[in-house]
């Protein structure tokens, strides 16, 4: 009977924070640029009648162009909107131990705070999509 389900594949991920640290942008071999954003976000919740809010926090990785927006115009503490993937993913530490991350890869992100970007090119900054690289880059090719 197991066969006969048919569950849905969806992994989508919206979610707003702030910046914990400046943008880390780093390039691939291939001259793919890949900024990692760390963010923090709340949850808020009642515990026995009283408001509670709890703090945690994820690595955003923004490929191509926007990545390198990114590291142009975010900084500490930037709030940003983001639409994504989760992605788990294994490499070998500096110690040689196996280590897993999980991340968020964005599809879309949104500059929440007003800065120079849109004084310098007399725009709003944009919601644009960003496209991971062709599927031939492995975890390997991560430069984090």
């Amino acid at each position: 009977m197991a066969s006969e389900l048919r569950f849905p594949k969806i992994n989508t991920i919206i979610i707003s924070g702030r910046l914990t640290r400046d943008v880390d942008l780093r390039y691939l071999p291939n001259g793919t640029p890949v900024a990692k954003l760390p963010i923090a976000f709340d949850r808020s919740y009642q515990k026995d009648g009283e408001w509670q809010q709890e703090t945690s926090y994820i690595d955003i990785v923004v490929w191509s162009k926007r990545g390198e927006q990114c590291a142009e115009y975010l900084h500490k503490g930037s709030p940003v909107l983001l639409e994504g993937y989760l992605r788990t993913r294994s490499y070998v530490d500096n110690n040689n131990q196996n280590r897993k991350i999980t991340e968020i890869v964005a599809q879309k992100i949104s500059f929440l705070e007003k800065s120079d970007i849109s004084t310098e090119k007399n725009e709003e900054p944009s919601n644009t999509e960003t496209k991971a690289p062709a599927a031939n880059v492995t975890d390997d090719d991560v430069p984090f």
